[in-house]
This record gives structure tokens, sequence and C-alpha cells, in this order.
């Protein structure tokens, strides 16, 4: 018999907020090489040379070592306070039943993986960040984990052919996760206050 998937969205889901806008400010702090007066001069030189500007301009020349240290940081101090417990006790009872446990994300791996080691759960789909000499980039390597792209690098990363999808699980509060709700044969949307007749339209679960 295939096994079973459950797949997890992070920010809004486990999480009770949007993780990304509260990790750049902190990584923006801790950063010497983000300031009003270098950053000004950094897209300057950026500009004159037609190059792309670097996704998160919080994070340039950031140590990765800093970064990381910052990420467990903020798993404790931020992630922890603010999960979404219902869907923690969605989350233990998948591992429970012997499920293969997924977190597919658009925030980043960085601290999600910190989060990842603390509950044992194998799988981390998320914003993987570009390094060069031990520092970042500022700038995503690969793609960005947002919208259809969650599938493909979910389908990348993990054999899906090898699951019972049609018996698998899917959790998320977003209407752009539509590609990977719409995958498995139990999809679970979580109500965060907005429109969601999308999910009553497609007969999904909604979680209050």
């Amino acid at each position: 018999m295939k096994e079973i998937l459950a797949l997890f969205d992070f920010c809004e889901t486990i999480t009770t907020f949007q993780t990304l806008s509260r990790f750049l400010p902190l990584a923006a702090a801790h950063n010497a090489s983000f300031s009003p007066r270098e950053n000004l001069a950094r897209r300057k030189r950026y500009q004159e040379k037609n190059l792309a500007y670097p996704r998160f301009e919080e994070l340039i020349d950031l140590e990765l070592s800093l970064a990381q240290d910052l990420a467990r940081e903020f798993l404790f101090d931020e992630i922890l306070p603010g999960l979404n417990h219902k869907i923690m006790q969605r989350l233990f009872y998948h591992q429970d039943a012997g499920h293969t446990v997924a977190i597919v994300s658009g925030g980043l791996e960085l601290y999600i993986k910190e989060f990842a080691k603390l509950y044992k759960i194998p799988h981390v789909i998320a914003v993987e960040l570009q390094t060069r000499e031990q520092r970042l980039t500022g700038d995503i390597e690969g793609i960005h984990t947002m919208c259809e792209r969650k599938l493909y690098k979910l389908a990348d990363r993990l054999p899906l052919h090898a699951y019972d999808l049609s018996r698998s699980y899917a959790y998320s509060d977003c209407v752009s996760d539509i590609p990977l709700l719409s995958i498995v044969g139990h999809a679970t949307v979580i109500d965060r206050g907005r429109d969601l007749r999308w999910a009553e339209c497609l007969n999904y679960e909604v979680l209050a």
C-alpha cells in the first residue's frame, strides 16, 4: 500500500502570522551592511550597471552564521508563541498515524528548517537563499515557492507517484495554494478571516 502525504503551508497555517514580514526587520537590525546610506549607494551601483537588485535588501551581505543564529532566535521568540494550535494537533495526528509530513511554504527555509528540526518534520520545501563566500546575497536560490511553483518544487523533492494522493492531506489558508490543495483527496483551508467562497466552491473543509 502506498504511503500518505500530509502537506502543510507555514505562514498563517502552522503559524498565525506572516513570518517573512517579521524576520526581515530582525535581520536588518543585525546586518551591518543595511543602512539608509549604504542601501542608497548600493541601489545606485546596481542601477548604473543595469543589474537586477536583490529581492531581500535586508539580507544583502549578512553573514550566513549570523543569519542562522537569528533564525533560531526567531523560532523561539516569534514562531513558537505564534503557533496555530489546532493545526499543530492535525500535524501531530499525521505524525502519529505514520504519514509523511512536509512543509511547503513561501517562507524562508532558513527558519522553517529550525522549526522542522524541533518537531521532527522530515521535509521542508521553502524559499532557499543564495549565498556567496558564507554571506547571503539577498537573492533566492532556485524558484520562489509560491502558487503553482510550490507543486514544481514539491515534485522535485518527493516522488509523488509513490504516495496515495487520493488519501493524502493538505492544509493552507490561501487561495494561491489551490494547486497544492488540488492534488490531494483531503484539502483543508484555514479560516483567517478572509473571503473563503473559493474554498466552499471547491468543497474543501474549512477549519476555523
